[in-house]
């Protein structure tokens, strides 16, 4: 079914069945008669999991009620297969990704900040801050592993129903820019500069760079910063985000130098550009 790193696939195959009436002619149905079950297209979930016996068996439920479902056990796979099929209408993703780079906490992140869907996080913890950090990384609902796979299959059901999931099945922009120079690249984990050069950036710098730049006028609070990050309020002598931003200011600056952070003392954080 699954090797490691490769994506778990069901093929279902659906009967096909005339919708003609008797004269010949296309049914004609009203706006508010439901659509043939096998004409209604199937809903799209991506799940990370990298449990693989469970992610044998969630695909395969998931397939079994009806879902278009793709299971894998790597973050890449995850936009590999949206730049290939477009983006699923709900993603489920593993607290713990094992081996991964990526925590499952940052690929919720990720998703949120691109794409205009649902998230619901799988994790092995009840403890609070497990559900807080969940809950502020964007997910919608969160679960408590090991868990009845009928259980999830409903809050899959339960979140679709209860979101208006947008049209747009298009793949958006991994990009965010500073300007018409600089651009910040979620795909390539790097900021990018129209003469080609690249400077590498930490999965926590890119959090933080995507949060600064989403944020109006690109200031952000610092306490609000570290809670977004690491999912819980900050200590007053905890020093993590000061880091970070020292680290990306450096990054921007082997690209432009008239790129500074400047740090509003006892407020936050604000990405500017030098005056001429």
């Amino acid at each position: 079914m699954k090797e490691r790193g490769r994506a778990v696939s069901v093929p279902t195959v659906c009967p096909v069945q005339s919708h003609l009436a008797k004269s010949g002619r296309p049914k004609v149905m009203s706006e508010n008669s439901s659509m043939p079950r096998q004409l209604q297209r199937k809903k799209k979930v991506i799940v990370v999991e990298d449990d693989e016996m469970f992610g044998r068996l969630l695909n395969y439920q998931l397939h079994a009620n009806g879902y278009d479902a793709y299971v894998c056990s790597i973050a890449t796979n995850l936009f590999d297969r949206i730049k290939l099929d477009g983006v699923p209408d709900l993603f489920v993703l593993d607290y713990f990704l094992g081996d991964e780079t990526i925590s499952g906490l940052d690929l919720c992140r990720k998703v949120k900040s691109y794409f205009d869907r649902p998230v619901i996080m799988l994790t092995g913890n009840d403890n609070v801050e497990t559900t807080v950090s969940c809950l502020n990384a964007g997910a919608e609902q969160y679960i408590i592993k090991p868990c009845d796979i009928r259980e999830l299959i409903a809050r899959i059901e339960v979140t679709l129903r209860s979101r208006t999931v947008s049209k747009e099945s298009n793949i958006q922009s991994f990009s965010l820019f500073l300007d018409d120079d600089i651009s910040f690249s979620w795909e390539d984990e790097c900021l990018i500069h129209t003469d080609g050069n690249k400077v590498k950036l930490t999965q926590k710098e890119i959090a933080l760079l995507e949060l600064i730049l989403r944020e109006p006028n690109r200031f952000v609070d610092r306490r609000k910063a570290f809670n977004v990050l690491y999912g819980y309020n900050m200590d007053p002598f905890n020093r993590s985000i000061d880091i970070l931003i020292g680290r990306i200011r450096k990054k921007i600056r082997i690209l432009d130098d008239r790129y500074i952070i400047k740090n509003l003392r006892g407020k936050g954080y604000l990405l500017c550009r030098r005056k001429e």
